[in-house]
């Protein structure tokens, strides 16, 4: 049992949240059916102010105290603002596990008479003993729903209602009368086993703690002469296309263009990445443009997949394209 902090961690104080020990009293009923937690909480903190350094504090301790002869699973409680984005980094490390990874949290904190909290906790609790193994985020929606999705297809939650999905709606099944039910209609997502040994995962804790990716929206009028590309932090910059899987391709010499960006980066040893492109759209002239100019294009995953593979490379020295020609 893995707390992180979160909402699922806080209880109201003076109409506010604060960070406290509540995860702990979801264990109590737990306990009383026959259930048994190894219990570590490598950090601690509000999920929107997570950092590279904390990822690698969390998933170094999850590898150090993780045992395939002592443990059945791993639940992961977590906020729900950077969740989809932690599942996916999940998902690629420990995609191997011959046990199920569930994580979890909730839109209320368990002191709020109306949270989410226990029923998702048990929700987890219900995916533990019935999967053989995965990597899963399980979550109650607003319809009193429980889905299980995935976390290779997660995607961050709608911020009108606060509920998880699942890229193209490939989720994993439901909990329903407090047993999963699989989605008939569900593909699993490949495996990437070159990011899953166990022995990588130990050294996560002891590498350079400014390594991370810039990410860069294409909103309209976005200057890029404003991103200082030459920082030695990154070595990999994304950006997250409009809905057609395209951004702004006017001349290298015109600042709002990503050609413009693409030019500055070549220049200090960067790569661009455009992601995620959908391969089932029609390819704008815009799009190709970027693609002969040499930007990457990431297709057919959210783009916290996207993310999650490009740090994963910056952390272990990898080459992202043996991620994705795999598929």
């Amino acid at each position: 049992m893995v707390f992180t902090g979160g909402t699922i961690s806080s209880r109201i104080h003076k109409k506010a949240l604060e960070l406290g020990t509540a995860p702990y009293t979801l264990l109590e009923n737990a306990r009383k059916k026959s259930f048994s937690f190894d219990i570590i909480e490598p950090i601690n903190v509000l999920s929107e102010n997570i950092t590279p350094e904390m990822y690698r504090v969390l998933f170094g301790s999850i590898g150090k105290a993780f045992s395939p002869t002592k443990h059945c699973g791993i639940l992961i409680a977590h906020g729900t603002d950077t969740m989809a984005y932690t599942a996916q980094l999940a998902n690629l490390l420990f995609s191997k596990y011959t046990v199920p990874v569930v994580l979890f949290g909730s839109k209320r904190p368990p002191d709020d008479p109306n949270s989410d909290a226990r029923a998702n906790f048990k929700a987890a609790l219900a995916l533990v003993s019935s999967a053989e193994k995965g990597v899963y985020v399980v979550g109650k929606t607003s319809d009193g729903k429980i889905y299980v999705h995935h976390a290779g297809y997660v995607q961050s939650a709608d911020v009108r209602t606060d509920d998880f999905s699942s890229f193209r709606n490939l989720f994993a099944g439901k909990i329903v009368r407090g047993a999963f039910v699989p989605n008939p209609d569900f593909t699993e997502p490949p495996v990437f086993p070159s990011a899953s040994a166990l022995s990588k995962m130990k050294k996560l804790s002891s590498l350079p703690t400014e390594r991370t990716v810039l990410c860069v929206p294409a909103a309209c009028c976005n200057g890029y002469e404003l991103y200082q590309v030459g920082m030695p932090s990154f070595r990999y910059v994304l950006v997250q296309p409009y809905h057609s899987g395209t951004a702004n391709a006017l001349s290298e010499d015109n600042p709002y263009s990503l050609l413009f960006l693409k030019r500055a980066c070549d220049s200090k040893g960067k790569r661009i990445f455009l992601g995620p492109c959908d391969t089932e759209k029609p390819l704008y002239p815009t799009s190709r443009a970027l693609r002969e100019a040499g930007i990457t294009p990431i297709p057919d995953m959210p783009f916290e997949t996207a993310w999650a593979i490009l740090m994963l490379c910056t952390w272990l020295g990898m080459d992202p394209d043996q991620f994705l020609k795999n598929l």
